[in-house]
């Protein structure tokens, strides 16, 4: 008699858990490909148009920058700014000679430029900015005049004040304005000095001028202009545009004018800014705020006033990015404050920076240029040196 298997076949192994970690697997490399493809998006994104990197992720980030390196060759630093293509460095020295230098984006010194006829003791460049074809636009607070030169440092015109400029006056007097003529004048001197190619030099009396006393600049990428003007008792912002050159040049007053304390009054105004709404920042700096206004001229408030964080005690030079972020240089409190300015209300976002003498500390600084790679040079004046940053 035989007996019939009813045991019926072994059952399969179990494989949990190995499928378990298959499957862990095979998410951590579609996470692995996922990430390399944004990371290969965003090199091949910033190497077409190089940029911070809050403008090339798709988020919006806001993080301090840190510090690159520094550049010494300079004598007392006040103002920077950098050319529209970010591969010159151009800076004012308040020390020494009072020159403007020229740096490469390395930090290599290239050369050195001064308003012609005059010397150390009759100049005194502050501020300075670049417009759409290079030319060099530098404040000086001894001759009251905005000094125009190429972007070899070459003198090309001379802003006499909001309405004039010294090529117009040239041109309509006995000396002409032929191609190579070259002209400049001195304030002290009260003369004009012109001399037409191949023709000996001419002296000329000086044209009667307003009276003003530019003291900071900013150009946008639109040639819009913003200069400060700190005449006694008549502290204001003047507003123009020029696409020709500076000889088209016509500046209004956007502010009142009224010297002072109160909310609507400026006390030596340092630079003034734009942001991408028109909305105009000025460094109120004996008053240790910004003060806003919009583009018709009206006074929208203030920041950095009080306590906190975000307080500023003596605002100089500001600079606003793409992404509206407002830097203002605060040469008291040693230190960059950060707003975000894109908003209908500005909000402090941190500050870098402190006293010092060490790589990323400062002593009296004055002035900040950002490029379109997310680089900061700030002029570090008391330790003779520009610091370069960046996001």
């Amino acid at each position: 008699m035989s007996i019939a298997n009813t045991a019926g076949p072994a059952p399969a192994p179990q494989k949990t858990g190995d499928d378990g970690r298959r499957g862990k697997l095979v998410v951590l490399l579609v996470v692995l490909l996922i990430v390399i493809a944004l990371l290969t998006t965003i090199l091949i994104i910033y190497l077409i148009n190089p940029g911070p990197l809050p403008d090339l992720l798709p988020l919006d980030l806001d993080y301090e920058p840190h510090y690159l390196f520094s550049i010494y060759e300079v004598d007392q630093p006040v103002g920077i700014a950098v050319s529209p293509d970010d591969e010159l460095i151009y800076v004012t020295e308040s020390g020494g000679e009072r020159l403007v230098k020229i740096f490469d984006r390395g930090g290599e010194l290239l050369g050195s430029f001064f308003a012609a006829g005059t010397n150390a003791s009759s100049r005194s460049p502050v501020y300075l900015d670049t417009d759409t074809a290079g030319r060099v636009y530098v404040t000086d607070r001894l001759q009251h005049a905005i000094m125009v030169f190429d972007s070899r440092g070459i003198h090309v015109d001379t802003i006499l004040d909001p309405n004039d400029t010294l090529s117009e006056y040239v041109a309509s007097s006995e000396c002409g304005l032929e191609q190579g003529t070259s002209f400049s004048f001195n304030a002290f001197e009260g003369l004009v000095r012109c001399t037409p190619p191949g023709g000996s030099e001419q002296t000329l009396h000086f044209p009667p001028v307003d009276n003003w006393s530019p003291l900071g600049i900013r150009i946008d990428d639109a040639d819009k202009f913003l200069v400060t003007d700190v005449l006694a008792e008549a502290h204001r912002v003047h507003v123009g545009e020029s696409s020709a050159g500076p000889a088209q040049l016509s500046l209004a007053a956007l502010t009142g004018g009224a010297t002072g304390q109160e909310p609507d009054q400026l006390l030596f105004p340092n630079v003034a800014v734009s942001d991408s709404q028109g909305r105009v920042y000025v460094t109120d700096g004996n008053n240790g705020r910004v003060s806003i206004w919009d583009p018709q001229g009206r006074h929208l408030g203030s920041i950095g006033t009080g306590g906190g964080a975000g307080a500023l005690s003596l605002p100089r030079g500001a600079t606003v990015t793409d992404r509206d972020r407002l830097h203002v240089v605060d040469a008291v409190g040693q230190d960059i404050k950060v707003y975000d300015v894109s908003g209908g209300e500005p909000e402090f976002l941190f500050s870098f920076g402190d006293e010092g003498l060490e790589d990323g500390e400062f002593r009296f600084p004055g002035d900040v240029a950002v490029d379109s790679t997310g680089r900061l040079y700030v002029t570090d004046r008391e330790n003779n040196r520009i610091q370069v940053w960046s996001y």
